[in-house]
């Protein structure tokens, strides 16, 4: 369909829509923050918990299957069968540990600077904001530029936005390129219902929708104690698999070969 020429009304309309919607998806990323804050050490903790579980099922499975056949078991070879099968669990695990530290040092901005943050991501989306300056998807420069501001406005980094700000209007000159210049988007009404509907899901699911939960004292309380309580069934459930590990090596007839260096 051939580009038209947007309406003032309708493109400033566009452009407010754009900043509500990096602003709804920057406070979604900000309210999973406090969520990791509040319960990821427990989170942590369980999913270990419960990864330590499967593998102690694997195991006795192992141990029930060879024991049946009459078979030795390869100690080192298992060893190694099992890291090969939790391999996926240990990497949830590891990026879950990640996340905690980064979100637990994830510093605290003031009221000005969130503020500063929002003015200067206003005057930046306007000048690089992929959705309405293509040229920003063509030029690598430009994108690199869009990629930096987008990861300094997560962080409320006023003084890295104001420098990018300089960079963006000295990469936009330098490419002939007019910043006040307002480009022509095609099919805008349709682009507006699009990002009216991004919004509202954004809005609708989680992490968004954890807001409630966090604005709630005895809710927090509660998921705490709940989270808790899971945790002391799987540490339960892993010392009966455990115990239950042991009975089969003292009764199961199960032959362990462990290789000498």
């Amino acid at each position: 369909m051939k580009p038209i020429k947007a309406e003032n009304t309708q493109y400033d309309r566009y452009e407010e829509l754009l900043l509500e919607r990096d602003r709804v998806r920057k406070e979604a990323g900000q309210i999973w923050t406090v969520y990791v804050k509040t319960f990821g050490q427990l989170m942590t903790d369980l999913f270990e918990e419960k990864v330590a579980c499967v593998r102690q099922k694997k195991l006795i499975g192992y141990y029930q299957a060879a024991a049946t056949r009459g078979e030795p078991i390869d100690a080192e070879a298992l060893d190694r069968k099992l890291e090969q099968e939790m391999a996926s669990y240990q990497k949830e695990l590891q990026r879950m540990v990640k996340e905690h530290k980064a979100c637990m040092e994830a510093g605290v901005s003031t009221n000005y600077e969130a503020e500063r943050a929002k003015t200067l991501y206003r005057r930046l989306a306007k000048l690089l904001h992929p959705d309405i300056r293509p040229e920003t998807d063509r030029e690598e420069v430009l994108m690199k530029l869009w990629i930096r501001i987008t990861e300094s406005y997560g962080r409320n980094d006023v003084k890295a936005l104001a420098e990018l700000e300089v960079l963006a209007r000295k990469a936009l000159a330098d490419l002939a390129i007019d910043a006040a210049a307002r480009v022509e988007i095609p099919d805008l009404e349709d682009r507006i219902a699009e990002v009216q509907k991004e919004i509202e899901d954004i809005k609708s699911k989680e992490p968004y929708t954890y807001r409630t939960l966090l604005e709630d004292g005895e809710a927090v309380e509660r998921k705490k104690q709940e989270l808790a309580s899971e945790l002391e069934t799987y540490k339960k459930y892993h010392q009966e698999l455990t115990e239950l590990t042991e009975k089969i090596l003292r009764e199961g007839g199960v032959q362990i070969l462990w290789r000498m260096d």
